[in-house]
């Protein structure tokens, strides 16, 4: 029986009475809590590094992909990309490659994308169809994977209807996601999501639709670039712009570990200054200047709210982000309480995929290794919006794909400017990557925070505990 553990002895973040920590501020929510505010996580890790080695070697690479990739439940798309029958998209990870493909109104299927006869991709792009056909012998299959048809069928004896169809790997499906586990014997989806159903309850991520998606070439590690979101540590040093209205030091994190899937998650608090800050920034102005950054990229018609300073300023942007939302997309979320309308919450589920309880930042993130080069990796990010219901949902936005010697703020300005920001993410990534080459041999290891890290440190256990299976 797995047992874990939450330690005491930790310092849970850095605030004051001005400037307090996420869960002063919950309690001064203006609505009723929910679950995931209610929530505690169940465990702290307590590891101080992580050795350089495995961002880097490509033997260590090769066995992560067997024992990580080949047995984990990994996002793969979203319903709204294959939105009819037939429709059909690659989702390649690493040297693996699957299709996924609406094979009924409400059915999804995943298949190895490999034709039986000598192995050629089926599907290397986004298509559709009532027929999957090899585009170099035209051996066709159904849409449910059953052997269709075989030029020259008489020297294929061996190829029946029965032993003939399409390979298939599990497909399970959450809130309009689409995961695939390539591990017949893997605990379900619903086992590994743990606590996330019960914690986005109401935040209703099915009826939304991928307003724009782009996937950004990074020179470096997929773990290295998946911990560059699993801390506010770096808004300091990284966006130094944000601390005025971002309460990075008062971040929460916590571990909900379970004995098939482990979430971390992140609480950043809005609207407030940081204990970075000037001394003499108040959350007046930080609730000012988070309104303007929603208005700017995410409510453009909206006008800007009258604060009360006497008041609670969190719960008037709330409220006006309530109201704005209304107005975008005949969305009511009275249910919702003022961090979900405000704060950053992201949920990451071991081992790639990263979801936003948020609808100031509805975002997911995917981290996917490079099929050949550990030292490459690619990073995808898209934007769920609400959309009027009354109306067909809009159709998912095409993924933009953006070059390593590119800018997400040239090549995708449906983020805004947001598209800094990851920018500058993108940009401490070769450094990381080249720096831990670089690193003295006798210390060849990070040194982790203990809380601020923590999600990471956890991590890298569970990597440990997959890699020695």
């Amino acid at each position: 029986m797995t047992v874990f553990q939450r330690r005491n002895d930790i310092l849970r973040g850095y605030g004051n009475e001005e400037r307090p920590l996420t869960k002063t501020l919950w309690d001064r929510d203006s609505h009723a809590k929910n679950v995931a505010m209610e929530a505690v996580g169940n465990h702290d890790p307590n590891r101080q590094n992580a050795d350089f080695s495995r961002y880097y070697d490509p033997e260590f690479a090769k066995i992560e992909f067997e024992k990580v990739w080949m047995k984990s439940w990994l996002f793969a798309c979203r319903e709204e990309d294959i939105p009819e029958v037939g429709d059909r998209v690659p989702f390649k990870v690493g040297k693996a490659s699957f299709i996924i493909i609406r094979s009924a109104a409400s059915e999804f299927k995943a298949f190895y994308n490999s034709c039986l006869h000598r192995g050629t991709q089926l599907c290397s792009k986004a298509e559709s169809g009532n027929v999957i056909r090899c585009p170099y012998h035209a051996w066709e299959w159904k849409i449910n994977g059953e052997l269709r048809r075989i030029p020259s069928h008489w020297d294929f004896e061996s190829m029946t209807l029965k032993d003939g169809g399409l390979r298939q790997v599990r497909l399970e499906r959450w809130g309009g996601f689409i995961y695939i586990n390539a591990d017949p014997s893997a605990a379900s989806l619903l086992e590994v999501l743990g606590p996330i159903p019960d914690h986005f309850e109401g935040f209703d991520y099915e009826n939304r639709f991928t307003a724009a998606h782009f996937r950004k070439s990074v020179l470096a590690n997929w773990k290295v670039a998946q911990e560059a979101f699993m801390e506010s540590y770096h808004v300091v040093g990284t966006h130094p712009e944000g601390i005025p209205y971002n309460g990075d030091s008062q971040t929460q994190y916590d571990i909900f570990a379970g004995a098939h899937g482990h979430v971390g998650r992140q609480v950043t608090p809005s609207a407030i200054p940081s204990m970075h800050a000037a001394a003499d920034a108040t959350p007046m102005t930080a609730a000012q200047v988070y309104a303007m950054i929603m208005k700017s990229w995410h409510y453009p018609d909206a006008e800007l709210p009258e604060l009360d300073p006497d008041g609670n300023l969190r719960g008037q942007i709330a409220e006006w982000h309530r109201k704005a939302q209304e107005q975008a997309y005949n969305k009511k979320s009275d249910d919702l309480p003022d961090a979900v309308m405000v704060d950053s919450l992201l949920y990451f589920i071991f081992p790639q995929s990263t979801l936003w309880l948020s609808e100031s930042l509805p975002f997911t993130y995917q981290f996917l290794p490079h099929p050949t080069d550990p030292e490459r990796s690619y990073f995808s990010v898209r934007m769920l919006l609400p959309y009027d219901m009354r109306q067909p949902r809009p159709p998912s936005a095409p993924v933009i794909e953006v070059s390593e010697t590119e800018t997400i703020t040239d090549k995708v300005p449906a983020f805004g400017f947001l598209s800094v920001i990851f920018d500058q993410d993108m940009g401490n990534m070769p450094m990381v990557q080249a720096g831990m080459h670089a690193a003295d041999p006798t210390r060849h290891h990070s040194v982790l925070g203990t809380y601020q890290e923590v999600i990471i440190q956890h991590w890298n256990d569970v990597l440990d505990d997959m890699m020695a299976r």
